[in-house]
């Protein structure tokens, strides 16, 4: 799939309906093309021109199983065979970089959970060997920092699973014509800025790393204030005259800002939403309480209240994913009290009606 904007091309390859995918993104004026794009959405392959030197530029998205990462790169290895006899292949330049998901236990800081195993260790290093890539960490930056991963959840889990390799390391020095963004060190999932143009790489690198909140509810995505506010961050970053590096760490900076508004304001309609729909199942109950019949718009009332109640807390639960413990964002079937008391407004509501119809009979009326 591409897609144009004002000053980028962008070329995304998943799987429908899947959370998955890699993403390619490349100013208007250079063109490329795409020579394979994997069925599975795990990988792409690209071609580009860049001041007179061509380009292959390999973008990973690596799965987590063990077993599913060994059919990914037997099927990255079988795309690189056939793309290498293309003409542009010749002379090219590699860039291979993604998310691999995976750790050399004899090189990298880490626990035992994402090791490599011998076979996909065999069918990497064949990888590698074939587009003649080394790892840029040690060639770019001197990083002393030997994991780009650190859990929260995994106290211990430190691991590089984030990559950039290049076949032409022997062409880089202190004023590198590539380099890796150095602001999103230490955290999973994050994109690798490659600039293909000189700069000196050390006057880019940041003094702080900040980092986007991983957890963004994905109805956020769907509204005008959060559209608007991205648009206008993004319109604020491209007019910086700043080198991408520092215009990235501004970007990444302002969404923290855009997430944290967005999530204060959508928690406050929520709960102000809640407390209106629990008010009026309240009053409702207390009406048949008081063997009171409630209207049609009375009863209808009743409904909306509830979906919303049952709208709010389910959203919570899919948006958190927390455990049953969690009592404020437990299934509403099966702990709210204002479910009960819709039940029993119900239950009363029928009754009433069922009593009104047979006064009504008793009485001629039907």
């Amino acid at each position: 799939m591409r897609i144009d904007t004002r000053d980028f091309r962008l070329c995304y390859n998943g799987i429908k309906n899947k959370y998955f995918g890699c993403l390619f993104i490349v100013r208007k004026d250079i063109p490329f093309q795409v020579l394979f794009d994997d069925s599975q959405g795990r990988f792409l392959i690209l071609h580009l021109t860049l001041q007179d030197v061509s380009y292959i530029c390999i973008i990973v998205y690596a799965p987590n199983s063990p077993m599913e990462r060994v059919r990914t790169w037997k099927n990255l290895l079988h795309a690189i065979h056939s793309c290498a006899g293309l003409q542009v292949w010749t002379d090219a330049r590699i860039l291979l970089c993604g998310d691999f998901n995976m750790v050399d236990a004899d090189m990298e800081c880490t626990t035992f959970a994402s090791l490599i195993s011998a076979q996909e260790n065999s069918i990497w290093n064949e990888v590698l060997d074939f587009l003649n890539c080394k790892d840029l960490w040690g060639y770019i930056g001197g990083h002393t920092i030997r994991y780009t991963f650190h859990s929260r959840s995994h106290r211990k889990a430190m691991s590089r699973l984030d990559r950039c390799s290049y076949s032409h390391t022997s062409l880089l020095n202190a004023v590198s014509t590539m380099w890796v963004d150095a602001t999103v060190l230490l955290f999973d999932h994050n994109p690798l800025l490659g600039s293909l143009c000189g700069v000196e790489w050390n006057s880019c690198v940041p003094d702080k790393c900040h980092r986007i909140p991983l957890r963004v509810n994905l109805a956020w995505l769907q509204t005008s204030m959060f559209k608007a506010s991205v648009e206008k961050l993004i319109f604020r970053v491209l007019s910086l005259k700043a080198s991408p590096c520092m215009k990235w760490e501004f970007l990444v900076a302002g969404m923290q800002d855009v997430i944290r508004d967005c999530g204060k304001y959508f928690a406050n309609t929520l709960r102000a939403a809640k407390g209106e729909a629990e008010y009026l199942i309240l009053l409702m109950t207390e009406k048949v309480d008081s063997g009171q019949l409630l209207s049609e718009r009375d009863h209808a009332q009743l409904c909306d209240a509830y979906r919303c109640l049952h709208l709010i807390e389910n959203n919570a639960i899919r948006s958190s994913k927390v455990r049953a413990r969690c009592m404020e964002v437990n299934d509403l079937h099966a702990n709210s009290k204002c479910f009960f008391d819709f039940l029993r407004a119900k239950r009363a509501k029928l009754s009433l009606h069922l009593s009104s119809m047979a006064k009504f009979c008793r009485m001629g009326i039907l």
